[in-house]
């Protein structure tokens, strides 16, 4: 990229001004040479100065890659037409609920605080006189720092699904280095530094995160649907890093009573994975039906799509339409997330058996 032209982008002056006065006189004398000239030390300052390589540098590259706004969250109405940079509000059984119900819980939660905040102050004051002023300013200056943190997580998870990885990472490991930062929070930053960490394809990086987010929610948070999500994601990276064995003991002890439909689709594409890792047999007919038909209704389920297709292709009686079928689904459904880096083994595998899926259409 050129230069940025600085003489053109200087203001021209004003019709009569000082300026132009100056420049008169000085080009009407221009045979008294003599009479107007500069002393040579401010001649030599005067003259234009090389920018630095670096400072060159550090302009091309902002010129490069301008500022970029923090994209909007979008919430999704229903599972099914969440995308991959779309989100989701789920409930503590890990059940996608519309965002409307989102807007109720934080409309009733702002309430319920305001309540606390005006009700203390009022019984506070009558009891301790002007010492009472004291609990509105330290109980708000606690909520609002909460609230600003849980804001600025929420932006990290956004840049992330955009891959603004740097961006996302920067803004959370700026948060773990607070003072009195709540465990809940801290979990959900190594949390999503786990999230990034993945898409980046640093697998051993993100187990490490999700490892201690896991640690943090069950000390402080053990019924949070985020705890199951995690331990999937752990169980991922495990497999990512070829400990099998591992990964096949964690999921077994993640407790997996009442998941809703968010958490089963989790579970579903975590056992499927190791069970292809691992190169074990598929689940029972019944079962990958069930899998493959509700992965089919959902706009960002293309790793299940595609975790489904290599199970038919398995077994005693493989189903080569199904697979391929399954597959193109998945491949038409990736909308540039980077499966390639999250799920590199099935990434290699589907571009094995794009060709033959797409010749089978």
């Amino acid at each position: 990229m050129s230069k940025p032209d600085l003489a053109q982008n200087t203001p021209a002056p004003v019709s009569g001004s000082p300026v132009q006065r100056v420049a008169g006189a000085a080009s009407s004398s221009a045979d008294q040479q003599d009479a107007i000239a500069l002393p040579s030390e401010l001649s030599s300052s005067l003259a234009p100065q090389k920018m630095p390589v670096e400072l060159l540098s550090a302009v091309d590259l902002a010129l490069a890659h301008p500022p970029k706004e923090v994209p909007q969250m979008q919430l999704a109405r229903s599972l099914e037409e969440a995308g991959p940079k779309t989100f989701v509000y789920i409930d503590s059984q890990g059940r996608v609920r519309p965002p409307t119900q989102y807007r109720m819980m934080q409309a009733a939660s702002y309430a319920m605080l305001t309540t606390i905040l005006v009700g203390g102050s009022v019984l506070y004051t009558y009891l301790w006189g002007v010492m009472g002023l004291l609990f509105p300013l330290v109980f708000g200056s606690l909520v609002g720092r909460n609230l600003l943190v849980t804001r600025r997580i929420n932006q990290a998870a956004l840049l992330s699904s955009h891959d603004r990885l740097d961006e996302a990472e920067a803004i959370l490991r700026r948060l773990l280095r607070r003072k009195l930062l709540g465990r809940r929070l801290r979990a959900l930053c190594h949390h999503n530094l786990g999230a990034v960490a993945t898409r980046r394809g640093d697998h051993a990086e993100a187990l490490t995160q999700l490892r201690q987010a896991i640690s943090l929610y069950q000390e402080s948070w053990r019924k949070s649907p985020h705890l199951r999500s995690c331990q999937y994601g752990e169980v991922i990276a495990l497999c990512n890093l070829s400990r099998i064995d591992e990964a096949r003991e964690r999921l077994l002890s993640v407790h997996k009573a009442e998941q809703g439909d968010y958490l089963q689709l989790k579970y579903w594409t975590t056992e499927l994975y190791l069970r292809f890792c691992a190169g074990e047999e598929p689940p029972p007919a019944s079962e990958l039906w069930e899998r493959a038909e509700r992965a089919l209704k959902i706009t960002a389920s293309s790793a299940l799509l595609a975790l489904c297709a290599w199970a038919y292709t398995q077994g005693r009686t493989p189903d080569q339409d199904m697979a391929w079928h399954l597959l193109r689904e998945a491949i038409d459904r990736l909308d540039n997330e980077p499966l390639g880096r999250i799920m590199p083994p099935l990434w290699k595998w589907m571009a094995q058996n794009r060709s033959a899926a797409e010749s089978a259409a």
